[in-house]
C-alpha cells in the first residue's frame, strides 16, 4: 500500500513538473539564452572582458534546457503512448543523461570563473586582471574539454536489460535500464562523491565567498565606478546568488544521500524531480536578470529589434512624396550647370 501511494505521488510529480513546469520554463528559457548568445556575439557586448565567459555560459544552458525539453516531450509522447515512450526513454536515457551531467559540471564552472573574473575587476588588480584577458577563450575550452572527460564514467551507470528479461521488466519496473556492475560498485560511489563535490559543493562554497568578497568591494568602489559595470556586476552577484540555491540541494541529495534517479524508491525520485527542476530553473533565469538590471545588455537587446525592424521596413507613400520633394532641388541644380 504505502509503496503504490509513492508511485501514485511520484507520477503526480512527474506531470506536474514534466509535463507543465519544465516546458514553461525551458521554451522561454531557450528563446532567452539564444538571444544571449547573439548579443554577446554582437559588436556592442565585446568590449566587455566578462562576455566571453557568459557567452559559453549561455550555450552551456541552453544545452541543458533542450535536454530537459527532450525530457518532457519522452513524456507527453509516453502517456499517448506508452510502450514506444518507453522504448524511446530506453534509447536516449543514458546518452541524455551525460549531456545533462556535462552541461551542469561545465555551468558550474563557468559560473566560478566569471565570479573570479568579477572579483579581479573589483579589486582592481591590473596584472591578473590582463592575464584573464588574454586567457579567456583557453579557460572556456579547458572547462569544456575537461568537463567532457569527467563526465564519462556517468554514461557506463546503467545497462539496457538483456532482451531475454525485457517483457518481464518493462510489466515490473517502468524502464528496462538497471545499475551495471560498474554502476553499483564502490569505485563509483567513490566517483561519485568526488564528482558531487567538483559538480557543486566546491563551486558554491567558492562561489558563496566570492560574492561576499564582491559585494564588500562593490560597495566600497560605488561612488568610482561606472553605471554600466556597477549594474553589470549586480547582475552577475545575483545569478551566482542563484546557482547557489538551485545547485546545492540536488547535489547533497546526490553526496549524503547517494540518490540516483531510476534505480532509486518512488519517493526518492519525486524528490530528485523537484531538485532537477530547479537546476533547470537556474539555467532559464540568466535572461531575465541581465535584462531587467544591466542597462548595456538591454539596450544590446532593443537595437537586435531595431535592425531588423529597419531592414524588413516599406516604403510608403508619404515617403516617397518626401524623397521626391528633397530630389527635386537637387534635379534643378543639375539643370542650371
Amino acid at each position: 500500500m504505502n509503496n503504490n501511494k509513492d508511485k501514485e505521488f511520484f507520477e503526480n510529480i512527474q506531470i506536474i513538473f514534466g509535463l507543465y513546469i519544465i516546458p514553461i520554463v525551458c521554451l522561454p528559457g531557450l528563446i532567452g539564452n539564444i538571444l544571449c548568445i547573439i548579443v554577446f556575439i554582437t559588436n556592442s557586448m565585446q568590449r566587455f572582458l566578462t562576455t566571453q565567459f557568459l557567452l559559453f555560459l549561455a550555450i552551456s544552458d541552453t544545452i541543458k534546457l533542450s535536454n530537459d525539453l527532450l525530457y518532457s516531450i519522452v513524456l507527453i509522447i509516453q502517456a499517448f503512448d506508452q510502450q514506444y515512450g518507453k522504448k524511446l526513454f530506453l534509447i536516449l536515457y543514458r546518452y541524455c543523461h551525460y549531456i545533462n551531467t556535462v552541461s551542469t559540471l561545465c555551468a558550474a564552472w563557468l559560473t566560478l570563473i566569471v565570479a573570479i573574473e568579477r572579483y579581479v575587476l573589483c579589486s582592481g588588480n591590473s596584472q591578473k586582471r590582463v592575464i584573464v584577458q588574454k586567457n579567456s577563450r583557453i579557460i572556456c575550452y579547458s572547462i569544456i574539454f575537461c568537463s567532457l572527460i569527467v563526465a564519462l564514467p556517468v554514461s557506463f551507470r546503467y545497462e539496457i536489460v538483456p532482451s531475454s528479461t525485457i517483457n518481464q521488466t518493462l510489466i515490473n519496473s517502468d524502464s528496462p535500464l538497471r545499475l551495471s556492475k560498474f554502476g553499483s560498485s564502490r569505485l563509483f560511489r567513490a566517483y561519485s562523491i568526488t564528482f558531487d563535490l567538483i559538480r557543486a559543493i566546491i563551486p558554491s562554497l567558492l562561489l558563496f565567498y566570492l560574492n561576499t568578497r564582491i559585494v564588500y568591494l562593490l560597495c566600497r568602489m560605488k561612488s568610482s565606478t561606472g553605471t554600466a559595470f556597477y549594474r553589470l556586476t549586480i547582475s552577475l552577484i545575483i545569478i551566482i546568488g542563484c546557482f547557489i540555491c538551485c545547485y546545492f540541494p540536488d547535489a547533497l541529495l546526490s553526496l549524503i544521500l547517494n540518490m540516483g534517479y531510476i534505480d532509486e524508491s518512488y519517493k526518492k525520485r519525486a524528490i530528485r524531480e523537484i531538485t532537477d527542476f530547479f537546476v533547470t530553473f537556474n539555467s532559464a533565469i540568466n535572461f531575465p536578470v541581465y535584462f531587467c538590471i544591466s542597462y548595456t545588455f538591454q539596450r544590446s537587446v532593443i537595437r537586435l529589434f531595431e535592425r531588423k525592424a529597419k531592414s524588413y521596413s516599406t516604403t510608403t507613400y508619404e515617403d516617397a512624396i518626401q524623397r521626391q520633394r528633397l530630389q527635386q532641388p537637387l534635379d534643378n541644380l543639375r539643370n542650371m550647370v
